[in-house]
């Protein structure tokens, strides 16, 4: 048994079921069978098992074989207040959605007026401190991938003292020959994750296998400052990490000079092994990359919308001055980056494409906030978050031979396991068992549950967990 669960304010959510309820094996012959006829025409190697997605309730996924597992995965982080909540299923009966269920928009061209409340009073509501202008996009690699555009976009414009561009770069850039663009870099961190398109696989650099023949832009990489867990007994090895980071920044920045249009950073590196850095670290990553005239982008595509207990992760670092672009997607139901007006083109269509979002998710989003905000699922993520810290701290002292470096921020929470096949039996176990967990990096294990989590739930699954452990 762990500790007591303590109170949240959140409210349980209507119809979600009482408990893990394992029918068959996960995944089970119905999935199988899916997979089968599925794997005809898609690569279904990665699934996980198949859904009955109208009897999924709350944070618990069911299965199509009856199995009832209890979701700490989320969609890979992106189911903000769980399945089917009772809010959405009200607002899409009630018609609510109906503006943007007809048709899909060039929102760019022709968007309807209901778009412009969904930028005004949602998207800007919950903007990042300091963040004049949003630009909407669907996914969190298309986030990301314009966010550098738009750093490119304004260093270049600093180069040439606001004119406009020359006749000769504007025949160059058609032959992919333009001499002072292609020297452009992009500062990044070994480990981080920032998705799978072109521009954003060369800032890529959790996985080789994301990576591999692919051809990539000749960009620099920067050791991540990653804090080893307990902080207090390495807090001589995180400080040296720290000063060697931003060493070789700004380093680079001298070396580089006005050729680097922007350092992007993770708040916590979700992809390559839950690593955290510390806000001193990014208070004067800040302060170097302003020095130098390099816009911060930071990628809060996993972190942002509400996990770490706040709506931004970056929030909590103290920054004396905003960073340039803060990227998103996941949670918020669509892509985009938030952006200081300095960083808005000149010239229109600069950066730009047919849908620019998705008025439909947009719209979800408006129902999702109004919840976070109403049910105060914040504190919950908050109050959850600690519990499930203090459950990890307890359980690899329970199993300090396997386990280690439990971390949280909210319930962006993750254990390192002593490698990665052990960590990969604890999570096919856990699954057998109903509880839904992913991996991290080499060998930790990632929790990336939905805001209703309580702690309640955080014992169902340290139970399982614990019992995954023992097998």
């Amino acid at each position: 048994m762990f500790a007591p669960c303590p109170a949240t304010p959140a409210p349980p959510v209507a119809g979600e079921p009482a408990a893990v309820h394992v029918r068959t094996p996960i995944p089970g012959p119905a999935s199988e069978a899916l997979r089968a006829r599925h794997g005809r025409f898609q690569d279904a190697r990665t699934v996980h098992y198949y859904q009955d997605a109208r009897r999924s309730v709350g944070n618990y996924a069911v299965d199509v074989d009856g199995n009832t597992l209890l979701d700490l995965y989320g969609h890979i982080a992106a189911l903000p207040v769980g399945y089917n909540h009772p809010d959405l299923l009200a607002a899409w009966r009630s018609g609510r959605f109906d503006w943007a269920a007809g048709y899909r928009p060039a929102l760019g061209v022709a968007p309807s007026a209901e778009w412009v409340d969904v930028v005004e009073h949602t998207l800007m509501r919950i903007a990042p401190a300091g963040m004049a202008q949003v630009m909407t996009v669907t996914t969190g690699a298309e986030a990301v991938e314009n966010a550098i555009k738009a750093a490119f976009i304004r260093l270049a414009a600093r180069r040439r003292g606001g004119a406009p561009a020359s006749p000769a770069e504007l025949r160059a850039c058609m032959l992919n020959q333009q001499a002072e663009a292609n020297r452009f870099k992009i500062i990044s961190f070994d480990g981080g994750f920032h998705g799978r398109s072109l521009g954003a696989l060369s800032a890529t650099r959790s996985k080789a296998i994301h990576k591999l023949d692919f051809p990539a832009f000749d960009w620099p990489v920067v050791a991540f400052p990653y804090q080893q867990f307990p902080l207090d007994a390495f807090a001589a090895e995180n400080a040296a990490r720290t000063a060697a980071a931003l060493e070789r920044v700004g380093a680079l920045c001298i070396s580089h000079p006005d050729e680097i249009a922007a350092v992007i950073v993770e708040p916590i590196q979700g992809e390559g092994g839950d690593r955290h850095a510390s806000p001193e670290f990014f208070r004067a990553l800040r302060a170097l990359t302003r020095r130098h005239g390099v816009a911060l982008i930071v990628d809060e595509v996993q972190t942002g919308a509400g996990g770490t207990g706040a709506w931004w992760a970056h929030s909590a670092w103290g920054l004396d001055h905003p960073p340039d672009l803060v990227t998103f997607s996941k949670k918020m139901q669509l892509g985009g980056y938030y952006m200081s007006s300095e960083l808005v083109a000149a010239e229109p269509l600069r950066i730009f494409n047919t849908f620019l979002g998705d008025p439909l998710r947009g719209a979800q989003l408006e129902v999702i906030v109004e919840v976070i905000e109403r049910d105060h699922l914040l504190e919950t993520t908050r109050i959850t978050g600690n519990y499930l810290l203090s459950c990890l701290y307890e359980l690899s002292g329970r199993h300090p031979g396997l386990l280690s470096g439990a971390r949280a921020s909210g319930t962006f929470a993750a254990i390192d396991v002593r490698d990665g096949a052990t960590r990969d039996q604890i999570v096919s176990r856990a699954r057998q068992r109903g509880l839904e967990l992913g991996g991290s990096g080499d060998r930790s294990i990632r929790f990336r549950p939905a805001l209703i989590l309580e702690p309640r739930h955080v014992a169902e699954a340290m139970d399982i967990l614990e019992a995954s452990l023992g097998a």
